[in-house]
C-alpha cells in the first residue's frame, strides 16, 4: 500500500506555506505571484477529492498510481518553498554580518540581482504543468468531490484516562498454566540437558505477552538459575544472537570478540551446568544449519534448561528439534470482548450503554479472535458514545476485502483509516526504522517537527502538540510501553511499512532499491567505511530523511565529502553512535537540514560549515566526550530548538543569548566578559523546564540582573540560582540587590538558593510572588533567620541544608499570627545546621496539617523538636542532640508513623517517652543505630507494634528490655531483624525468635555475649541467615535443618564454631558464604567430614574462593 493516505495531512501544511510565501514575498513579483496563486488553488481543487482516492486505492490501481503522482508533486512544490525560505534567512544572515539595515521583508531587489527569479519562475510552470496533467487524469479514473480535510479532521479526545493497563491480559490463564507446566517439566529432554519449546500462531495473537508472562511467573524465576530474553526478529545472525545471549546471561557485560567460536566458548562456560530458561522471540528462520551453528553453545546448560521459540510460522519450530510446537488459540467472544470493552470504556465497564455492547459484541466476532484487534478496535472507540459510529465500524467495506498477501490485519487497516491525517503520517513514518526499534518519545516528537509533520497552533508549542500526537498514537495502542521507551508491534509495523513503502527504504551495505529516486525516508544499515565509497546513497537524490545505523562491531569513522552534495533536500540527518570521528565541510550544503543527532560519536570538532545550517532546530551532541568546543559562529543558528550538548561545552558558547528559541538551556555559567554576562538570558523568554544559573556572584548590581528578565520566563518550572563558594569580595548589600533582581515569574513550582552569602533573603521569597512554588531548597546560605515561608499555600517539599548561622526557628519562619502554617507541606528536612538550638512555634490552629516525612539530620545542638502533627508518616533524626523523642500536636497517637529512623544521638537514653512509648501502632520500619547512651525500651518492648516489619538495632550496647515477657518481646508480624553490637538486647530476643511465623531475614554480629541459640530453634520461614563475628558462639543452631525455605547462609568470623549441625543443611539453600571460621572450613574441605553436607548446594564461596558444583 502506498503513502498516499497521509497525503491530506503533508498538503494542508503545503497550503499554509503556500500562504505566506504568495503574500508576504511575492505581491510585487506579478508573474511568480500569479503562478503560485494558480498552484494554491489547483491543489485545493484536487484535495477535496482526496476521501474518495483514499477509499479507491486499496482495490484500483489506478487511483493509486494517480496519488503517488499528486504526492511527488507536493514533495516537490514543498521542497521549492522551503528552498527559497532559507534563501532569505541566508540573506538576512549575510545583512546580519554587514550591519546594513536593508529590509529583507521583501526580496525582489535579491531576485532581480541573480538568476533567481527566472529559475523559480520556471519551477513552479513546470509544477503547474504537472497538476494540469493529474487533473485531467482524475475525471478518467472517476473521482467524486467528497470534501476535503476538513471534513476529515477529527476532534482531539480526551487524553487523562485513555491509556490503560497494557499488562491486562484475559483469556490466557489456561495457556499460563501450560506453558509453565512444560517448563517445570523434565519431559521432552531424551538424551540432551536442553528442551525446545516452540510457541506458534498468527501476528497480533499474543505470543510474546504470553510468554512473558510465563517469564515472570514466580515458579519459573524460582526453577530456574538463569533467564536470558533475546529479540531475533527476520534476520537471524547467529553471531549476532549468540552475542546478544551472552551478554544477556552475563548480566549485561560487554563483550568485544567478533570471533564466533571465542564467542560461543564464552557462552558455552557462563550456562555450563546452569538450569536455563532463553526465551528466543519472534524467529523467522528455517535455515536448520543457522540454528544448529548458534545451538552448539547452548547444549552445557544443566539438565532441565528450556529454549522457548515464539514465532509465526511452525516449521521455525520443527526444523529446531523441540516438542511439537504448542500452538496458541485464539480468544473465545468472551475473552475477545474483555479485552475489547477494557479499551473501549473507561475502567472496562460498559454498564451504562447496553446498546453499545451489543454492537461491540458483533464487531468482536469479526476481530477473529485477536487480542491485538480488540486491542486496537476498542482503543479507537474509547469514549465514543455515537450508536452510528459505533455501526460505521461494524459495517465498514474493509471486512468484506480479499485478504491481503502482506498479512496485514483488517482491524489494524480500520483502525489506521480512522486516525485523523495528521496522526497517519506520524505513525506511517515509524516504518522507516527496523521491527525491534524501541522509540524515544521526545527524539521522534523532534524528527516529526523536522519533517513538518506536526501543525502549528498560536498559543502551543509544537513539541507540545507533537506530545499529544505521541500520546494519542499510544492510547489507541500503535505504540506500546517498553521499561522507559516504546516499541511497536510487529503486526503494527507491517501496517506502517505496507502504508509508506513508496517512500521508504532500508538499504543494507550497497544495496539500493530501482526506485530510489522516489525514495524520501532512508535507513541505512552501515558496515565499514568503504561500503560508503561505492556510492550506495548516490541515487536518493530526494531524501528528506537519513538515518545511518551499525552493527555492534561496524564504526562509522568518516562520512565521504561527497555525500551530501546531493541530499539538498534532507531534513533529517541521524548519525549517532560509537566511531564517528569527523564530518566533510559538505554538511554545510544540507540547507534544509533541521534535525542532526551526533550524539555518542567520538569526535574532537565539529565542521565551520555547519554554521550555515540556518534552519536546523535540533542539533544532538550528547555523549560526545570527545567534543573540545563548538563552532564559532554556532549562535547564528536562530532557528535552533533544541541544543543537546554537555554543561561543559554550552558554557563556552559565548552569546548564546541570540539563540531565542532555545526551548531548554539547563545550566548558563555567568562570568564577567562579553557574551558570558547575565543579560545572555534578556530575549529567551522559550526556555522551558530547568534552568541553573552559576556564578551569580559575577553580577555587577540589580539592574544587571533585571535585565536576564527571570519574570518574563513564564515556561520555566524549576530555577536554581548559585553563588560561588568564594564571594566575599562583593559587598554584601550588593548581592542582596542582585538576588531581589532575579525574581522569577510566578508560575515557577521549585526554587533553589544556594551559597548565597548575605544574611536576609530577598522580599519576593513570599506568598504573593510566588504563589504556585511546591519545592524549595536552600542550601550553604549565610542567613541568619529562615525566610517566612509558612504562607506558600502549594509548597509541599522544604530542605533547608548548609544554614550555619540559624541559630533559632522562631514563628517568623511559619508566618506571624497566622491561623494555618504550611498548609500543603509534605516532607520537611533540615540539614547540616551547627549552630541550631532551638525551634519554637506559637500555638497555630493547624500546624503542618500535610506532613508526612520529616528529617533532622546533622543537628547537634538541637535538643527539643515541637509538637508534630498526627498526620507524620516518616521521621528520621541523625546527629542530633535531642534527649527523646517528639510529641504529637494535642498527644494525639502516632497512628500514621510507619518509619523511624534514630541514629548517633548521643544525648538519648530512653525510649520510655514520646513517640514509641505511645505505642504507634502502624509503624513498619524501626532503625535505632549508635545511640550509646541509650538505656532502655518502652515497658513492653517492641510487643505493641503490631504492624512491624523490619526492625534494625545498631551499636547500641547498654540497651536491654524493660522485662521478659512470655511469647517474646517483638510483635508476630516481623520480617526482618538485624542485630549488630547490642548483646544484652540480642540475649533476649533470641528466645523469641520461634513466635515470629513471618521472619524471613535475620542478621546477628559483633554480639560476643551469645553462646548458643536456643534450643527452641529459628521459623521455618526464614529464607536469610547471617550470623558473623560472635566470638563465644560454640554452635549452630542444631535444628538448622528443618529451616525449609532456608535459601542463603553467611557465616563469619566465629572461630569458636566447630562444624556445620549434625544433621546438616536444609536442603533448600541456594548459597552459603563462609569466612574467618577456620574450624568450618578444615572440615568443609574436600575429603573434610562436613564436605558431604554441601553438596547440595549452588553456589559455595568459602574464605572468596568459589566451590564449583564438580568438586564436591
Amino acid at each position: 500500500m502506498a503513502a498516499e493516505a497521509i497525503l491530506g495531512a503533508f498538503m494542508q501544511t503545503l497550503f499554509e506555506k503556500l500562504f505566506e510565501v504568495v503574500h508576504d514575498h511575492f505581491r510585487s513579483c506579478r508573474g511568480i505571484h500569479g503562478k503560485l496563486e494558480n498552484l494554491s488553488c489547483t491543489l485545493s481543487q484536487l484535495q477535496a477529492f482526496l476521501d474518495d482516492a483514499e477509499a479507491k486505492q486499496l482495490t484500483d490501481a489506478s487511483v493509486r498510481g494517480w496519488l503517488a503522482k499528486l504526492k511527488d508533486i507536493a514533495y516537490d512544490t514543498d521542497d521549492l518553498l522551503d528552498s527559497y525560505s532559507t534563501k532569505i534567512l541566508g540573506l538576512k544572515q549575510r545583512q546580519m554580518k554587514l550591519h546594513t539595515k536593508a529590509s529583507v521583508s521583501s526580496p525582489t531587489s535579491f531576485l532581480r540581482r541573480n538568476l533567481y527569479q527566472y529559475r523559480i519562475n520556471q519551477k513552479i510552470s513546470s509544477i503547474l504543468e504537472r497538476l494540469d496533467k493529474i487533473a485531467k487524469e482524475r475525471d478518467t479514473i472517476g473521482l467524486q468531490m467528497l470534501g476535503g480535510l476538513s471534513r476529515r479532521e477529527t476532534s482531539e479526545r480526551p487524553h487523562s484516562s485513555s491509556l490503560v493497563d497494557s499488562s491486562a491480559v484475559f483469556g490466557r490463564e489456561a495457556d499460563r498454566e501450560e506453558m509453565v507446566r512444560l517448563l517445570l517439566s523434565d519431559s521432552g529432554h531424551n538424551s540432551c540437558n536442553v528442551c525446545v519449546i516452540p510457541v506458534v500462531g498468527m501476528g497480533g495473537l499474543g505470543k510474546t505477552t504470553l510468554t512473558q508472562m510465563v517469564y515472570h511467573d514466580d515458579r519459573v524465576n524460582e526453577h530456574f538459575q538463569l533467564r536470558i530474553w533475546v529479540y531475533v526478529s527476520e534476520s537471524f545472525d547467529e553471531k549476532k544472537i549468540t552475542q546478544e545471549t551472552l551478554e544477556a546471561a552475563a548480566y549485561d557485560q560487554s563483550f568485544a570478540s567478533t570471533n564466533m567460536n571465542m564467542l560461543q566458548e564464552t557462552l558455552s562456560r557462563v550456562l555450563r551446568g546452569k538450569r536455563y530458561l532463553l526465551v528466543l522471540d519472534d524467529v523467522w528462520n528455517e535455515d536448520r544449519d543457522k540454528w544448529l551453528s548458534y545451538r552448539a553453545a547452548l547444549l552445557s546448560g544443566g539438565f532441565g534448561s528450556k529454549i522457548v521459540v515464539t514465532s509465526r510460522n511452525e516449521n521455525v519450530g520443527r526444523i529446531m528439534g523441540g516438542i511439537e510446537p504448542y500452538k496458541l488459540q485464539q480468544l473465545s467472544d468472551d475473552d475477545s470482548w474483555s479485552v475489547f470493552k477494557n479499551h473501549a470504556f473507561r475502567d472496562g465497564d460498559c454498564s451504562t450503554y447496553p446498546q453499545l455492547e451489543v454492537i461491540g459484541r458483533d464487531i468482536v466476532k469479526k476481530l477473529k479472535g485477536l487480542p491485538l484487534s480488540s486491542k486496537a478496535l476498542g482503543s479507537l472507540l474509547f469514549c465514543k458514545t455515537d450508536e452510528e459510529e459505533w455501526k460505521g465500524i461494524l459495517r465498514n467495506d474493509i471486512w468484506e476485502l480479499p485478504a491481503e498477501t502482506n498479512n496485514i490485519l483488517p482491524a489494524l487497516r480500520l483502525s489506521y483509516n480512522h486516525l485523523p491525517p495528521h496522526l497517519k503520517q506520524c505513525f506511517a513514518f515509524c516504518s522507516v526504522y527496523p521491527k525491534d526499534y524501541i522509540f524515544k518519545r521526545e527524539k521522534l516528537i523532534k524528527i516529526w517537527l523536522a519533517l513538518g509533520f506536526i501543525r502549528p497552533f498560536s498559543r502551543r508549542r509544537p513539541e507540545d502538540t507533537g506530545n499529544a500526537y505521541f500520546t494519542e498514537l499510544l492510547s489507541r495502542s500503535f505504540f506500546q510501553p517498553y521499561k522507559d521507551n516504546y516499541v511497536m508491534h510487529d503486526a503494527m509495523h507491517d501496517l506502517a511499512k505496507s502504508i509508506f513503502m513508496e517512500d521508504c527504504d532500508q538499504c543494507e551495505h550497497e544495496r539500493r532499491r530501482d526506485s530510489a529516486t522516489k525514495i524520501r525516508h532512508l535507513l541505512f544499515l552501515w558496515r565499514d567505511d568503504e561500503c560508503m565509497q561505492s556510492g550506495p546513497l548516490y541515487g536518493y537524490r530526494k531524501l528528506r530523511t537519513l538515518i545511518i545505523m551499525h552493527g555492534r562491531k561496524s564504526k562509522l569513522s568518516q562520512m565521504p565529502d561527497s555525500v551530501f552534495m546531493k541530499l539538498q533536500f534532507l531534513r533529517v540527518l541521524d548519525l549517532h553512535g560509537r566511531g564517528l570521528k569527523e564530518l566533510p565541510e559538505s554538511i554545510g550544503n544540507l540547507k534544509q537540514l533541521r534535525f542532526l543527532d551526533l550524539s555518542s560519536t567520538e569526535m574532537k570538532t565539529l565542521p565551520a560549515s555547519i554554521i550555515k545550517l540556518y534552519n536546523l532546530q535540533t542539533l544532538n551532541l550528547s555523549d560526545c566526550n570527545s567534543l573540545r568546543e563548538m563552532p564559532q559562529g554556532i549562535t547564528k543558528l536562530t532557528n535552533m530548538r533544541h541544543l543537546e550538548a554537555s554543561t561543559r561545552l554550552l558554557s563556552r558558547i559565548p552569546g548564546i543569548g541570540s539563540l531565542i528559541c532555545l526551548q531548554e538551556l539547563e545550566e548558563f555559567v555567568v562570568r564577567k566578559s562579553l557574551g558570558y554576562k547575565i543579560t545572555e538570558l534578556r530575549n529567551m523568554d522559550q526556555l522551558h523546564g530547568q534552568l541553573s544559573i552559576r556564578g551569580l556572584s559575577n553580577v555587577v548590581d540589580r539592574q544587571e540582573a533585571l535585565a536576564a528578565n527571570l519574570r518574563t520566563k513564564e515556561h520555566l518550572r524549576t530555577l536554581h540560582l548559585i553563588w560561588d563558594e568564594d564571594c566575599t569580595v562583593i559587598p554584601p548589600e550588593q548581592q542582596e540587590e542582585v538576588l531581589e533582581g532575579l525574581q522569577p515569574h510566578l508560575d515557577l513550582k521549585e526554587l533553589m538558593i544556594k551559597g548565597f552569602p548575605v544574611v536576609s533573603f530577598p522580599s519576593w521569597l513570599a506568598y504573593a510572588s510566588l504563589p504556585n512554588l511546591q519545592t524549595i531548597h536552600i542550601c550553604n546560605c549565610k542567613s541568619k533567620a529562615l525566610p517566612p515561608l509558612g504562607q506558600l499555600p502549594f509548597l509541599k517539599y522544604l530542605d533547608i541544608a548548609g544554614a550555619t548561622e540559624v541559630t533559632q526557628i522562631g514563628p517568623e519562619f511559619a508566618g506571624f499570627g497566622q491561623p494555618k502554617c504550611f498548609p500543603a507541606l509534605e516532607e520537611l528536612l533540615l540539614e547540616d545546621m551547627p549552630s541550631l538550638r532551638e525551634w519554637i512555634f506559637y500555638d497555630a490552629e493547624q500546624l503542618f496539617p500535610q506532613l508526612t516525612e520529616l528529617g533532622i539530620i546533622r543537628c547537634p545542638k538541637l535538643k527539643k523538636l515541637p509538637l508534630l502533627p498526627s498526620t507524620l508518616t516518616s521521621l528520621r533524626i541523625y546527629e542530633s542532640g535531642l534527649k527523646s523523642l517528639p510529641e504529637l500536636q494535642n498527644g494525639a497517637s502516632p497512628s500514621s508513623l510507619t518509619s523511624l529512623y534514630i541514629n548517633d544521638c548521643p544525648n538519648l537514653e530512653s525510649l520510655r517517652v514520646g513517640l514509641l512509648a505511645r505505642k504507634p501502632t502502624a509503624l513498619k520500619s524501626l532503625t535505632i543505630a549508635h545511640c550509646e547512651q541509650l538505656v532502655s525500651l518502652p515497658k513492653e518492648c517492641f510487643r505493641p507494634l503490631i504492624s512491624l516489619q523490619s526492625l534494625h538495632i545498631y551499636k547500641c550496647p547498654c540497651l536491654v528490655p524493660w522485662t521478659a515477657l512470655d511469647g517474646g518481646l517483638l510483635p508476630t508480624s516481623i520480617e526482618d531483624i538485624r542485630l549488630n553490637s547490642c548483646s544484652q538486647l540480642a540475649c533476649v530476643l533470641l528466645n523469641g525468635l520461634r513466635y515470629l511465623p513471618h521472619l524471613r531475614h535475620f542478621e546477628i554480629a559483633d554480639c560476643p555475649d551469645i553462646s548458643n541459640f536456643p534450643v527452641e530453634g529459628l521459623p521455618h520461614t526464614l529464607q536469610f541467615l547471617e550470623i558473623s563475628s560472635c566470638d563465644d558462639l560454640q554452635c549452630l543452631p542444631p535444628s538448622l535443618y528443618e529451616v525449609s525455605s532456608l535459601e542463603t547462609l553467611l557465616i563469619g568470623n566465629c572461630p569458636e564454631i566447630e562444624s556445620l549441625p549434625e544433621e546438616g543443611l536444609p536442603m533448600g539453600l541456594k548459597e552459603l558464604y563462609i569466612k574467618q571460621c577456620p574450624l568450618i572450613k578444615q572440615r568443609c574441605e574436600e575429603g573434610g567430614l562436613d564436605r558431604g553436607k554441601i553438596a547440595h548446594i549452588r553456589d559455595i564461596e568459602i574464605d572468596g574462593d568459589v566451590i564449583v558444583p564438580e568438586q564436591l
